[in-house]
């Protein structure tokens, strides 16, 4: 069922209020299409996040939106281009619209904006392939549970190459009826105020071969789908005397019918009688394994042991070896989402059956496994507990291919296939008439052929596309082995206008837009789009010289700096917290000014917060309380009373744990003179408090039992995951923050979040698979590049890191990109430069210009990074004369540097000092806000305290910390004593 959410949460703040669906069915194919009515109820500006799931197999191959009270048709383009296109456009204040596939079968669109007390249409469309009950019936579900009334809810239905009436199922009464119209049935029906709660089931009789075979021409070719019904023999597999039960206790686990995977196991171990079963549990890591013997059918130890396991944790395939685990067959009961860590799992020599019972499983990765161990795939939502039995206990009847023949080509499937009834193969051929002939045996060996009469006069489809069904099938078999196969996968795509994983749907409000991406706009906009075309070659050679120029240019200013040839600071004057620009002319500097040539418009990116105040509310990691303006905030040079020294000379807040490839952390060399101290305090939530009177026996009870409350709160699994690790239990805190990872599928703020608290664990190989996965989704961010090339060389993958710091420097990225991060070189070419200093014997340096290359120690250098987008936050350092060094005193007379502020996205800052003088230096952050609300909550931060950077001596601190909500000021961070 689609469901909406708005601020991160589903909410009654918009909600559904006109429902259409059209469905068309022709043969075996059925389109469907849902047209929905968004209100929004609030007196605020909202966007709105739709999810759809939809069947194994089933992709989106339309999707529109309504533009200035008109529907406009999505195009397809590659999954990063729309992402980054429908950000760029939001950020103006402009209509965009995104569909994307996520985990598993998933469908999200981001609709923006849905205007106070206004309406937004989305309409969306998908072909799929009917199921056959048997012979006889062809059979379509409409899944609907709608929970609340729909003042609008119509659909139309149309069944098309038949003779005989269809019929409703499943109590839909006499609400439908079909009838005979034109020489297809049709049945209409309109309702007010109603609330669709009851799926509507169709199944249409079919006689023998009835509707089985279409064919469609395409230019030199035709297209053919053909469903048969091969009679499958029962073949017995050996029976197996020792299982390992592969259990997923993740949190989306939750989500799974665990009821239907535990009726599985009995109908399976009655027919087993004795059996040795493994079972080892697994989301995050593994746990220990479990033994038990099941004599007679017997299994109640092991069904309760199963039923009283808890759901805790992301999903790590990578932290499975099978070989580990000797066993004749293996049972992975699982939902597929690979959520933290790698997803490399370890295979042994025997069979892996997956069994998937979450209608959003991630199939594809699902069917990888069983199609590499040489297992099966049971999908309890697709098939009965009989049938999911004999799956297990017969070998399977499978579809081996189509024989070669002249003039046959590509079709699919053309791996080896399960047969669970009727099979539907679709391909191409080059005659109009023609014989196919199927491939069917039991293992690899071929027992029984099937001949497909093909016939182009009397099989010609109508309302469908089957160039697209084909492209379908096509996908969902490429997408097994989606990294070997990426590449094809997006041109398909593309090409068949089918969202992948790497191709969305989106919609542009203005023309402009789509020739500054260069997207083909649809066909209403294509004689205009032709005709503003011209000089897009120009633009893109004049944006691809600024790149190399921009590095070079700050590789200069920061060596002339640390030569001491930069001129001498003025005298700080008094700051008084408030910009010496206001936030909207400096945003609308740092954005528009690099994209008017393109976009020939610089308005509308006004922030709408304004400078703070004199009395500011000074947070400190969770504490409150209210101070004068900035400038007079104390300077500290000694430890307050109320402050605990939480991180003493090198290493982080925990000391970090070294990585098999290398050393994980950034010691080295004598230590140097320095400490790090930060407050240490907590959130002040209601569920810290009763983990914090908890007895630590039943500290992880409670933390369950109020995990009840805030179940898809990302907030909630930082703080306690905080409160684990603050008493020294890292493997449970461990466990609790990567429930973050489960929350929301590709929120890489989220995925940010967890990271920047993984690198202060010291948990490299997470920290690095975390960042990892959100460079595969924002390619086109710098800061993605920056976040995981610091990952890699924090795990001692030094090489790795190099070349994507480097690649991060040097990349062409889109020029409204550029204009959010102008400077953001100077941050990345002291990191390049310290990594080069540090292992000199290590790197292959020879793609790199000499002229960008140089080494720049300095004594002291902080970072602040953060994980949100459309967020205004200053670093600023006080050194122990007093003298503060933030964006509007950029340099101090100590020879203090700070570099380029940010306005919006996502940082980062840097201080630099090349000689330090002794005393304490005082870190704090002054946050200005964001402009949208997040399900990832208020700002994370990642902190980052270097001393002797770029030396053998070097040594690094990190903190992470969090805004309180409301916050607006000086935010404290800690104080450094140098």
């Amino acid at each position: 069922m689609p469901s909406l959410s708005t601020d991160g949460k589903v909410s009654s703040d918009v909600y559904l209020q006109k429902l259409e669906v059209d469905v068309s069915i022709n043969g075996v194919i059925a389109t469907t299409t849902w047209t929905m009515t968004f209100r929004n109820s609030t007196r605020r500006i909202l966007e709105g996040e739709l999810n759809f799931p939809l069947p194994q197999g089933t992709s989106v191959s339309r999707y529109a939106l309504d533009i200035n009270g008109k529907m406009r048709e999505a195009v397809p383009v590659e999954k990063e281009k729309a992402t980054q296109v429908f950000e760029n456009t939001e950020r103006r204040r402009i209509d965009p619209g995104l569909l994307e596939k996520v985990d598993g079968n998933t469908f999200r669109t981001r609709i923006y904006p849905i205007n106070p007390e206004g309406v937004r249409t989305v309409r969306i469309g998908y072909e799929q392939e009917l199921s056959w009950e048997d012979e006889a019936d062809l059979r379509y579900r409409l899944p609907l549970a709608f929970t609340r009334p729909i003042e609008s809810f119509s659909i139309h239905i149309a069944v098309a190459g038949t003779a005989t009436k269809p019929r409703f199922d499943e109590n839909t009464g006499d609400a439908l009826q079909f009838g005979e119209w034109q020489h297809s049935w049709s049945a209409t029906k309109e309702w007010k105020d109603y609330t669709p709660d009851r799926a509507i089931a169709i199944r249409i009789p079919q006689l023998p071969g009835e509707g089985a075979i279409q064919m469609q021409a395409a230019g030199n070719h035709y297209f053919f789908a053909a469903s048969v019904f091969p009679t499958a023999r029962t073949v017995e597999k050996p029976l197996p005397h020792q299982i390992a039960l592969l259990w997923d206790v993740s949190l989306s686990g939750m989500h799974r019918d665990v009821k239907k995977e535990l009726e599985l196991l009995d109908t399976y171990f009655s027919r087993l009688g004795n059996v040795e079963v493994n079972l080892v549990e697994f989301s995050n890591t593994v746990g220990a394994v479990q033994r038990f013997s099941i004599h007679n059918g017997d299994w109640q130890s092991l069904k309760k042991t199963l039923q009283n396991a808890v759901f805790d944790g992301g999903t790590q395939f990578g932290a499975l070896n099978l070989a580990a685990y000797p066993a004749d067959e293996y049972l992975l009961f699982s939902d597929g989402h690979s959520s933290f860590g790698s997803d490399q799992m370890g295979f042994g020599s025997r069979p892996v059956y997956a069994i998937a019972s979450s209608a959003d499983a991630d199939f594809p990765f699902l069917q990888s496994i069983t199609e590499r161990s040489g297992g099966e795939l049971i999908n309890l939502n697709a098939v009965s507990l009989a049938k999911g039995r004999d799956l297990l206990c017969t070998q399977s009847l499978h579809f081996l291919g189509v024989m070669p023949a002249d003039g046959i080509e590509e079709c699919y499937p053309s791996v080896s296939t399960p047969v669970t009834g009727a099979l539907m193969v679709a391909g191409m051929v080059y005659k109009p008439v023609q014989n196919v002939v199927l491939l069917f045996g039991y293992g690899k060996t071929v027992t029984r052929q099937e001949t497909v009469a093909l016939d182009y006069s009397r099989q010609q489809a109508s309302g469908v596309d089957l160039a697209r069904v084909w492209a379908q099938k096509k996908i969902a078999e490429l997408d097994t082995r989606y990294e070997e196969n990426f590449l094809e996968i997006r041109h398909l795509g593309r090409s068949y206008g089918i969202v992948t994983r790497n191709t969305s749907l989106v919609v542009l409000e203005n023309i402009n837009d789509y020739i500054a991406y260069e997207i083909d706009p649809p066909a209403e906009l294509r004689e205009e789009y032709d005709r503003l075309l011209k000089g897009r070659q120009d633009n893109d050679r004049w944006r691809r010289r600024q790149v190399a120029d921009h590095a070079e240019e700050y590789f200069n200013e920061l060596l002339t700096w640390w030569k001491g040839e930069a001129p001498k600071a003025p005298v700080q004057k008094e700051e008084t917290g408030a910009r010496t620009e206001p936030r909207e002319t400096r945003t609308t500097h740092a954005l528009l000014d690099s994209t008017k040539a393109l976009l020939d418009r610089a308005s509308g990116v006004v922030a709408n917060s304004a400078a703070p105040g004199d009395q500011r509310r000074v947070i400190i990691r969770g504490l409150a309380t209210t101070t004068q303006n900035a400038a007079a905030a104390p300077q500290y040079r000694s430890r307050p009373a109320n402050m605990d020294e939480a991180v003493v000379v090198g290493g982080s807040p925990m000391d970090l744990e070294k990585d098999k490839a290398g050393d994980a952390g950034t010691t080295g060399g004598e230590p140097g003179k320095g400490s790090f101290t930060v407050l240490k305090t907590e959130a002040n939530t209601r569920y810290l408090d009763e983990l914090k009177a908890a007895a630590p026996a039943s500290r992880y009870a409670v933390y369950l039992r109020l995990r009840k409350d805030y179940l898809n709160t990302p907030l909630f699994y930082f703080h306690t995951a905080e409160f684990f690790l603050s008493v020294g239990e890292k493997a449970v805190g461990v466990r609790i923050l990567s429930n973050i990872a489960e929350i929301d599928a590709e929120n890489y703020e989220l995925y940010k979040m967890m990271g920047y608290k993984l690198k202060e664990l010291g948990e490299t190989r997470e920290a690095c698979a975390t960042f990892r996965r959100v460079l595969e989704w924002r390619p086109f961010e710098p800061q993605s590049y920056r976040d995981y090339g610091l990952a890699l060389e924090d795990a001692g993958r030094y090489q790795h890191a190099l070349d994507t710091l480097y690649l991060a420097l040097t990349k062409n990225y889109d020029v409204a990109i550029s204009g959010l991060y102008p400077g953001i070189e100077e941050t990345l070419i002291p990191e390049i430069n310290e990594l080069i200093a540090r292992h000199k014997g290590e790197l292959d340096i020879s793609g790199i210009p000499r002229k960008l290359l140089a080494e720049m120690p300095v004594d002291m250098r902080v970072v602040l990074n953060w994980n949100q987008n459309s967020t205004d936050i200053d670093l600023w350092v006080t050194d122990p004369d007093n003298e503060r060094c933030f964006y509007g005193h950029r340099f101090t007379a100590m020879g203090g540097r700070i570099s380029h502020d940010f306005t919006q996205g996502l940082g980062p800052e840097q201080f630099l000092l090349k000689k330090a003088v002794k005393g304490r230096y005082k870190v704090e952050v002054n946050y200005y806000g964001d402009t949208q609300v997040k399900l990832a909550g208020e700002t994370t931060l990642l902190v980052e305290v270097y001393t002797h950077y770029g030396t053998p001596q070097q040594q690094r601190s990190l903190v992470t910390l969090q805004m309180k909500p409301g916050s607006n000021g000086a935010v404290y961070v800690g104080d450094f004593e140098f």
